[in-house]
């Protein structure tokens, strides 16, 4: 008799389910769990935004480079409005990483030409839309390197591509030598003040020897 209802007991027992306590320690541990994945979930998320619009703006940025390299190969004179707005930093071919110290644009707008022709100024900023984001594209040269007929051969030349962000929520880093955003870890939108891209780059006619002299120093 009292094995049976030592066994009633137990079945009551099992039955009654979770008490109000243990519900309280299981919903405290499940928020535990969550806020403990909210963080490296938006780190992972953040990252991957910002990484993706530095391939964006580096690929604008070549983009730029390599339209700059195509006029030159079909040839540009000083009456040919095809080239780079000077930069206020004095840099020869076989220099250009001397254009990291050009200072940031002043100002954005919007160029003409179907949203790829060059700025007027070296302190000038184009809007560019790429894969529905907005960026302001810098581009600038140094000094001019001539051939025969008055014919440009080289000139070394610089282009940095910046988040919409950096112009309508701050202002660029005028601390020179300016460099890119380094692609990291991050919960934000990365550091606004750097360009998203560089390339600092010589553009040349390939069979000029004047233009390859210069770079290369030879006598």
């Amino acid at each position: 008799m009292k094995i049976t209802q030592i066994r009633q007991s137990q079945l009551h027992s099992a039955e009654q389910g979770l008490t109000l306590a243990e519900c309280i320690v299981a919903i405290l541990l499940v928020n535990v769990a969550v806020a403990a994945l909210v963080a490296p979930l938006m780190l992972v998320a953040a990252t991957r935004v910002q990484n993706d619009r530095i391939s964006q703006a580096s690929a604008l940025a070549l983009s730029e480079v390599d339209r700059m390299r195509v006029l030159m190969e079909q040839g540009v004179n000083v009456t040919t409005a095809v080239i780079p707005p000077p930069s206020s930093v004095t840099a020869s071919l076989g220099q250009p990483e001397l254009l990291s110290n050009q200072p940031p644009p002043t100002t954005v707008v919007t160029c003409t030409g179907g949203g790829m022709a060059l700025p007027t100024s070296a302190t000038e900023g184009c809007l560019r839309v790429f894969n529905n984001r907005e960026f302001v594209v810098q581009i600038y040269r140094g000094s001019i390197t001539f051939g025969p007929n008055n014919r440009i051969v080289g000139y070394p030349m610089q282009v940095r591509v910046y988040n919409r962000a950096t112009f309508t929520n701050g202002s660029p880093s005028t601390a020179t030598p300016i460099g890119q955003q380094p692609a990291t870890m991050t919960t934000s939108i990365g550091n606004l003040e750097l360009p998203l891209a560089v390339i600092t780059t010589d553009i040349v006619q390939g069979d000029s020897s004047t233009a390859l002299c210069s770079i290369s120093q030879c006598s």
